[in-house]
C-alpha cells in the first residue's frame, strides 16, 4: 500500500514539474539583492567567491561538473522567485531566508530538483546530480 502511495505520488510531482516547465523559458528578473552570479571551478573562479547564502553545484553523480544549466527557483507558495542560467557548474544566489524549491535542467532535457532552506550562519551549498554510478 505504501509503495502504491508513493509511486502516485511521485508520478503526481513528475506531472507537476513536467507542465511547469513546459512554459516557455523566459528570465524572471532578479530582485533587488539576488543578482546570480556564475561561476567555475578554475583557480581563477575559485578566488572571488560571493558571500551569498546560497551556492548550487551541477555535477554529474561521477563528479563530472556541468554548465549551461537552466536554473528555476521558487518559494513554497510557487511563486517563482528567479529563473536563470548558470554558464558555469556552481552559482551563487543572495536569496532572503526562507525555504525555497529549485527546479535545474541539463540542455539534453534532464532535470534535477531539490527543497532546501535559506538562513542562518553560513552558505548552504545545495548539489543537483544528475545520472548514476555505473
Amino acid at each position: 500500500m505504501k509503495t502504491m502511495r508513493w509511486s502516485l505520488l511521485a508520478s503526481a510531482l513528475s506531472v507537476a514539474v513536467a507542465l511547469a516547465l513546459a512554459l516557455a523559458w523566459a528570465p524572471v528578473p532578479a530582485k533587488a539583492g539576488m543578482q546570480p552570479l556564475s561561476g567555475g571551478v578554475s583557480e581563477e573562479d575559485r578566488a572571488p567567491q560571493p558571500d551569498y547564502p546560497l551556492k548550487f553545484v551541477f555535477a554529474m553523480a561521477s563528479g563530472a561538473y556541468l554548465a549551461d544549466i537552466d536554473v528555476r527557483v521558487k518559494d513554497l507558495d510557487g511563486t517563482e522567485v528567479l529563473r536563470t542560467q548558470s554558464s558555469g557548474p556552481w552559482l551563487y544566489l543572495d536569496l532572503p531566508a526562507g525555504q525555497y524549491v529549485v527546479i535545474a535542467e541539463r540542455k539534453s532535457g534532464e532535470k534535477a530538483s531539490a527543497l532546501f532552506t535559506v538562513g542562518g550562519e553560513g552558505q548552504r551549498v545545495v548539489r543537483l546530480t544528475w545520472g548514476s554510478m555505473r
